[in-house]
């Protein structure tokens, strides 16, 4: 075939399906409407959407835009009596304060062993914690009990009530009372519950079968242990105290070295000091200590007098502590997270969150692409 028999177009295009037909030469997609633009209902839904995710950073936002000079808030048990409205929120602060290391927990991020600490402020009545900044932590950071960092509620926090139920349930603080407080809320209560305040100065709670420990002092004698290497037995220790005209009380069996044993003691006054002092010199592992008597009761056993506290303990007959000879009452008590908490994340700084502004910068231009192509597709 010859160039001049070549034919110049293409073949007719076939009837279509709905029984049009292209006629050659043509486009065959040029009938096809072309699309104005998105359905109203997903601009609209995309514009909200982008705007909810805003708010939900909004916090973000505003720390980000906030001063990058730490606001000194001074101790913290002092803001802990401040009403939530009056505190600077959200912001870069610095305050001081005693961690209560005893009740702190470490937390690690979804198993990234990634670990920081989390604990209260003693003196606060649980309403100021810390997340400590991460392992490892500068040694400066950790010389001081002065922390730096942002200031949250902790009910702005996303686990906030995992780590309640966590406080709740599984983590104790050690509180001590004054004697003196003790026996005047037992003259005062009604019930069997008390409510105390400890020597930190934190508000306790307790029912009527919560326990309380009672260290009890014993006029006039003396906690020796021994070493076992010098003294193989009780009766050679025995011999010891005897031999500076001592008496043995008890053997109380319970010396924290297990290399030692121990004996309650007494002497007659006017040889005390001289028989202390020769018993020390025969071994210079010798510990020396005034004696002490712990007693556990509950709360529900307890009564009070003029001038002691009367306790009914392991079931014997109920018998006065004199307040002049005790030296101390303790408890353990849940550690319960009220709900106008505060938390600081220490070295969280603003500056940190500028990121955020650029995320809500491109969702706010996303929204008002949505926005615009909506308007057109109304008008």
């Amino acid at each position: 075939m010859t160039d001049e028999t070549k034919p110049t177009n293409p073949p007719a295009v076939g009837p279509l399906p709905d029984g049009l037909a292209v006629p050659a030469g043509e486009d065959e997609f040029a009938g096809i409407p072309s699309p104005r633009g998105r359905h109203p209902v997903i601009a609209l839904g995309t514009a909200a959407l982008a705007c909810f995710l805003i708010f939900q950073i909004k916090n973000d936002l505003s720390y980000a835009l906030s001063p990058g000079v730490a606001q000194d808030l001074g101790d913290a048990r002092s803001i802990s009596m401040a009403k939530p409205e009056g505190l600077p929120v959200n912001r870069y602060v610095r305050l001081a304060g005693h961690a209560d290391r005893e009740s702190a927990v470490v937390l690690d991020t979804q198993g990234s062993w990634h670990f920081t600490q989390f604990f209260r402020l003693l003196g606060t009545n649980n309403r100021i914690f810390v997340r400590r900044a991460a392992d490892p932590l500068p040694a400066e950071l950790a010389a001081h009990d002065v922390f730096v960092g942002r200031l949250m509620h902790f009910s702005d926090l996303s686990f906030q009530e995992a780590i309640r139920h966590h406080f709740a349930g599984h983590v104790s603080a050690t509180h001590f009372f004054s004697p003196a407080q003790v026996r005047a809320a037992l003259a005062q209560a009604s019930g069997g519950s008390l409510v105390l305040t400890d020597l930190l100065g934190d508000r306790v709670s307790l029912a009527a079968n919560d326990e309380l420990v009672i260290d009890m002092d014993r006029p006039g004698q003396i906690r020796v242990e021994f070493p076992r290497e010098r003294f193989a037995d009780q009766a050679a220790a025995r011999a010891a105290v005897e031999q500076q005209a001592g008496q043995v009380i008890e053997a109380p069996g319970d010396a924290v070295d297990p290399k030692s044993l121990a004996l309650v003691v007494t002497f007659p006054p006017e040889r005390r000091d001289q028989a202390l002092q020769a018993l020390g010199e025969m071994d210079r592992r010798l510990h020396i200590r005034p004696a002490h008597a712990t007693h556990t009761a509950r709360v529900a056993d307890l009564a009070a007098t003029a001038d002691a506290i009367v306790a009914k303990t392991g079931g014997a007959e109920p018998q006065p502590f004199p307040v002049a000879q005790i030296q101390g009452i303790g408890t353990l008590a849940a550690v319960q997270i009220p709900d106008d908490a505060l938390i600081l994340f220490e070295g969280e700084r603003p500056r940190e969150h500028l990121k955020s502004l650029i995320i809500a910068a491109f969702l706010l231009g996303f929204a008002i692409v949505n926005l615009l192509a909506l308007r057109r597709r109304v008008g």
